[in-house]
């Protein structure tokens, strides 16, 4: 993968979403049970990271931030593509982090919101008929999520399990 840094690097921090174009690269850190989401148009190279900590804004008693959710924070994706004259056919989805952070939780426990966070984005995607074509998620281990904009290609560091391309 091209790592030459052409266009801005631009920080998504916890409960926020950008959107951007090529030659931009989109970064996020620290996703332990949150989720990192990219969408990609390839036809014109632009991209969008989000960095949703829950999974259900209908759910919350304070939904002042839908990027803080997984379901509000896709729709809000789409909306800002949709006025970039991006058809939503062409979109492919990433989703990355989830982990299971908290060895007191069980894994299979409702109060396990990285596998929550995980399965909510999958059902938003699947019920808009957009392809998730990449994924790293799951394990008890922290990601930063680079997306650059002028391939699609994301780029997974962690700590201990190295660095993975999809």
């Amino acid at each position: 993968m091209e790592t030459k840094r052409e266009g801005r690097i631009i920080e998504v921090g916890m409960a926020e979403v950008k959107i951007s174009s090529a030659p931009d690269i989109l970064i996020t850190r620290g996703l332990g049970s949150c989720v990192g989401i990219t969408l990609y148009d390839p036809i014109r190279r632009i991209g969008g990271l989000a960095h949703p900590m829950l999974p259900d804004i209908h759910k919350a008693k304070v939904k002042t931030n839908p990027a803080k959710f997984v379901n509000s924070v896709i729709e809000l994706m789409i909306k800002e593509f949709t006025k970039r004259n991006c058809r939503v056919s062409s979109l492919m989805a990433k989703v990355f982090g989830g982990g299971h952070m908290f060895s007191a939780i069980p894994y299979d426990s409702p109060f396990n919101i990285g596998v929550k966070n995980v399965e909510k984005a999958k059902e938003v995607f699947s019920s808009l008929k957009i392809k998730i074509v990449a994924e790293d998620t799951g394990g008890n281990y922290g990601r930063t999520v680079e997306l650059y904009l002028a391939t699609g290609k994301v780029r997974v560091k962690t700590l201990f399990h190295g660095v993975k391309e999809t």
